[in-house]
C-alpha cells in the first residue's frame, strides 16, 4: 500500500513555520495518486523539528529574536564530556556560576541571579540558588535567552532564562551505550535507546538511563547519581498527538559542605588552601529526589493554527544532614583556630503542578503573513521545610588546615519541626504576536499578565505575598541587507522575594527593566554572529546584611546567629555589551562563544555586586579535518576578569584567570568511538566564588575516557 506522510507542528514548534509546513502538505496531497491510501503521520515532524519557543513564544530563530540567544545541541553536550548543568553553564557566553558550597549553585547572567529554568517551554521561578547536580542527559538542547524573561515567565528578573529541551523518540529504531572513566574515580554509563511501536511510526517510545559514581578533588566528597527518563508519543488520530513521560533523577553526596574553608583571617590576609581543602564531616550528606510526569497534547486544527495542552507534575525531595563552620572572633592566621562548629539536620518538600495552554497560529493581512501565540499557564507550588535541631556538635574547632572528618562526631537530634512553608499559585495569561510591517521589518509584541498569591510562614514570621500585574514586551527586527538584521527590545519584570527585613516584615517584591539593542549577521553555513548592547534596571533588589535571632540582642552563644537571615532592597544598574559567534567558519572548523563585559553600579553610584566579573570569554573551537574523517578534536576556553568581595576583615579577591579545556576522539567505524576529555590543563588554582566569606578551591586537571556504541 502506498503511504504519504504528513506532518503536523509539535506542540512547541514555532509559529512562523506553520505555514512552510503547510505548504509542504499540500504539495504532497497534491502528488499523492491515490488518497484513498494515504497514511497521516502527523507525529514525525514534531521529532525531528521539536523546538522550544525561545525568549518570545514565537517561530522566531537565533537570527530572527529580537534579543539574546545561545543554543546548545546534545552532540556538544556529548562531545565535551557537559554531563551536569554546571560544567555545561561554565562553557555559555555571558553565563556565570557561584560554587559556594559542594551541593548549592547559584548561576547569573548580566550580574543578576538566574531565577526561571523551564523544561520544553514550562515552568516556575526556583529562587536564587539550584540544589544537586542536574543531569543533562536526557536533553536534545539547551536554550540560554539572556536578558528579560517577562513575555515567557511573567516573575523572574531580567538577567535570562534556561529552557532545557528534552529529548524525544526517533522515528527508527536507535540506540547507544557510552561508559566513562575518569579522575577520582568517576564512573559514568549511559543508555539511550528509541524505538517506533508501531509498524507506521505513528506511536514511539525512548527511554535514558544513567548512573554515575564520582569521588572529588575535596577531601571525603562522593556523589551518587541515577537518572530514568522514558516518554512515548503518537497520533491520536490524524489531527492529535500525544506524548506523555516521565523523570527522575536521586542525587545522593556525602561528605559535602555547608558553606566551605575560610577565605581569609582576622589580619585581613587571604586565605591561600590547598585545592583539595574541605570542612566537611564524615557523616555529613545532601541528598535529592525529583521526579517530574508530563503529557503534552496538540491539535492541528489546520494549516495556519495548532492547539497545545501541556501538564507537568513535579515532586522534589531534599534530605540533608550538614555541617557548617563560622567564626565569631574571626580566623586566626598564627594559629589557625577562631572556627565553630554549627551541625544541621533539614528536610524539604516541594510539589509543583502546571498546566499550559497556548494556541499558535498564522494570518494574512495587508498582503503579508503575521503569526501569534496566545496562552493560559496555572501553576500551583507546595513547599514544607522541617527542621530537626542538633543536640550536640555546637564545638569549639580545632586548627584549621588538618581537619579529617573525625573532629565533630554525628550529634543526636531532635524531632524534626515544621519551619516553613509556601503554598503559591501562580496563574498566568500571555500572548505575542509578529506583525510583519514590510517584507523586511517585523515588530514583535506582547505581555504577560499574572495573578500571583503565596501564603507562607518561615521560622514563625509571615512571608505571605500577593502581586498582580502585567509585563509588556517590545521589540522588531530590521533585515536592512540580506543577513543583516538589526534588533532592539524592551521588558520589564518583577519578582516576588521571600527575604525579611530588619523588622522581619516581607522584603517585597524587586522590579527590574531590561532594554537590548544589536546586530545579528548571518554568514554561509549558518554562521551566525551578533553583537548586542544592554541595560537592565532592579530595583529593592535583596542584598544580605547579617544573621539573627529578632530579639535585636546579640546573644553569645549560637542561638542568635542563624534563625533569620536579614536583607535590604538596593537598587542595581547594569550596562554592557556582548559579542557571540556560533557555526561554522570553514570546512574543517567550527565555534561557539562570546565576550561579555558590563558595569553594575547601585543607587550611590557604587560598584555592586563585586563578586561578578566585569569582563567573561567563552569558546568552544571544534575541529574536524579532511584528511582523516575518523578524527575530531575541540578545544575548550574560559576566562574572566578579576571579582572582589568586601568584609569586615578585609577584601577577599580573585584574580583574572583562564582555563584551558577540550577532546580528541577517533571513530573506528560508524559505530563505536573513544573520546578522551581534559579540563583545566594548565592546572589553575581558583576560587570557586567570592560570593561570600567562604568558598572552596575549583577544580584542577581533569581528564575522561569513554566509549561510545551506537547501534
Amino acid at each position: 500500500m502506498n503511504k504519504s506522510h504528513t506532518f503536523a507542528l509539535s506542540p512547541l514548534m514555532l509559529a512562523l513555520s506553520m505555514h512552510a509546513q503547510a505548504a509542504e502538505l499540500t504539495n504532497e496531497e497534491t502528488n499523492t495518486t491515490n488518497e484513498t491510501d494515504i497514511e497521516v503521520i502527523r507525529i514525525v515532524e514534531s521529532r525531528v523539528q521539536r523546538i522550544s519557543s525561545g525568549a518570545t513564544g514565537l517561530g522566531l530563530d537565533s537570527f530572527d529574536t529580537p534579543q539574546s540567544l545561545s543554543i546548545i545541541e546534545s552532540d556538544t553536550i556529548n562531545k565535551y564530556n557537559l554531563s551536569d548543568v554546571n560544567s555545561l553553564f561554565k562553557k555559555i557566553t555571558g553565563i556565570n556560576i557561584d560554587q559556594t558550597e559542594t551541593d548549592r549553585t547559584y548561576y547569573n547572567a548580566r550580574g543578576f541571579d538566574i531565577t526561571s529554568m523551564h523544561v520544553d517551554g514550562s515552568g516556575v521561578p526556583f529562587g536564587d540558588i539550584f540544589v544537586g547536580d542536574l543531569d543533562t542527559a536526557i536533553y536534545e538542547k539547551i536554550e540560554f535567552i539572556r536578558g528579560s524573561n517577562g513575555l515567557i515567565t511573567g516573575l523572574g528578573n531580567p538577567s535570562g532564562t534556561v529552557n532545557f529541551v528534552r529529548k524525544r523518540p526517533s522515528n527508527d529504531q536507535q540506540a547507544s551505550v557510552e561508559v566513562s572513566l575518569g579522575r577520582w574515580s568517576n564512573k559514568r554509563a549511559v543508555v539511550d535507546v528509541s524505538t517506533p511501536l508501531t509498524e507506521s511510526g505513528s506511536w514511539a517510545a525512548r527511554a535514558v538511563v544513567v548512573h554515575q559514581d564520582k569521588n572529588s578533588w575535596l577531601d571525603l566528597y562522593e556523589n551518587n547519581r541515577t537518572v530514568f527518563y522514558g516518554v512515548v508519543d503518537g497520533q491520536i488520530n490524524d489531527d492529535v498527538t500525544l506524548s506523555f513521560g516521565y523523570t527522575y533523577q536521586n542525587n545522593k553526596s556525602d561528605g559535602v559542605t555547608w558553606g566551605a574553608v575560610p577565605l581569609i583571617y582576622s589580619n585581613g590576609t587571604q586565605t591561600d588552601f590547598a585545592d583539595s581543602s574541605s570542612t566537611a564531616m564524615d557523616w555529613t550528606y545532601w541528598d535529592t529526589l525529583n521526579q517530574t510526569a508530563f503529557a503534552e497534547l496538540s491539535w492541528y486544527i489546520n494549516d495556519n493554527l495548532n492547539f497545545t495542552s501541556k501538564l507537568t507534575y513535579t515532586d522534589y525531595e531534599d534530605d540533608s544532614e550538614l555541617f557548617y563552620t563560622y567564626t565569631q572572633t574571626g580566623f586566626e592566621q598564627d594559629t589557625g583556630l577562631g572556627m565553630l562548629g554549627y551541625p544541621g539536620k533539614y528536610y524539604a518538600e516541594d510539589d509543583i503542578l502546571i498546566w499550559d495552554n497556548s494556541l499558535q497560529g498564522t494570518f494574512q493581512a495587508w498582503g503579508l503573513e503575521h503569526s501569534f501565540n496566545l496562552g493560559v499557564s496555572l501553576a500551583d507550588s507546595e513547599t514544607l521545610d522541617l527542621d530537626s535541631a542538633a543536640l550536640s556538635g555546637f564545638d569549639v574547632m580545632p586548627a584549621l588546615p588538618g581537619w579529617t572528618g573525625t573532629e565533630v562526631a554525628r550529634p543526636s537530634w531532635a524531632a524534626p519541626k515544621k519551619e516553613g512553608y509556601t503554598d503559591v499559585t501562580l496563574n498566568r495569561f500571555y500572548g505575542s504576536m509578529q506583525l510583519a510591517v514590510t517584507d523586511n521589518l517585523d515588530l514583535v509584541l506582547g505581555a504577560s499578565f499574572v495573578d500571583y498569591d503565596n501564603e507562607g510562614e518561615s521560622w514563625d514570621v509571615s512571608t505571605s505575598t500577593s502581586e498582580n500585574g502585567a509585563s509588556p514586551y517590545i521589540g522588531f527586527t530590521w533585515e536592512a541587507t540580506e543577513g543583516l538584521n538589526i534588533y532592539a527590545s524592551y521588558s520589564d519584570i518583577y519578582q516576588p522575594q521571600y527575604y525579611l527585613n530588619e523588622d522581619l516584615q516581607p522584603l517585597g517584591s524587586a522590579e527590574g527593566r531590561g532594554y537590548e539593542m544589536g546586530v545579528k549577521k548571518r554568514f554561509d553555513d549558518n554562521l551566525l554572529v551578533s553583537f548586542a548592547v544592554f541595560r537592565t534596571e532592579q530595583e529593592n533588589l535583596y542584598e544580605f546584611i547579617k544573621y539573627g535571632d529578632g530579639d535585636g540582642i546579640d546573644d553569645e552563644d549560637y542561638t542568635d546567629d542563624f534563625d533569620f537571615s536579614i536583607y535590604r532592597g538596593v537598587t542595581v544598574d547594569s550596562n554592557g555589551f556582548e559579542l557571540e559567534v556560533s557555526g561554522k567558519v570553514s570546512e574543517e572548523w567550527s565555534i561557539q562563544g562570546g565576550f561579555t563585559a558590563l558595569t553594575m553600579d547601585d543607587e550611590n553610584g557604587d560598584e555592586a555586586r563585586t563578586f561578578i566579573p566585569r569582563k567573561t570569554l567563552k569558546l568552544l573551537a571544534d575541529y574536524s579535518p579532511v584528511w582523516n574523517e575518523k578524527l575530531h578534536a575541540g578545544m575548550s576556553v574560559q576566562w574572566q576578569s578579576d571579582m572582589y568581595y568586601e568584609t569586615g576583615y578585609g577584601r577577599i579577591t580573585q584574580d583574572s584567570y583562564g582555563l584551558i579545556g577540550g577532546y580528541i576522539q577517533y571513530s573506528f567505524d560508524d559505530n563505536l568511538s573513544l573520546s578522551l576529555n581534559l579540563e583545566n590543563i594548565t592546572g589553575e588554582k581558583y576560587l570557586s566564588s567570592v560570593r561570600t566569606e567562604q568558598a572552596f578551591n575549583g577544580s584542577p586537571t581533569d581528564y575522561n575516557l569513554t566509549v561510545r556504541w551506537d547501534f
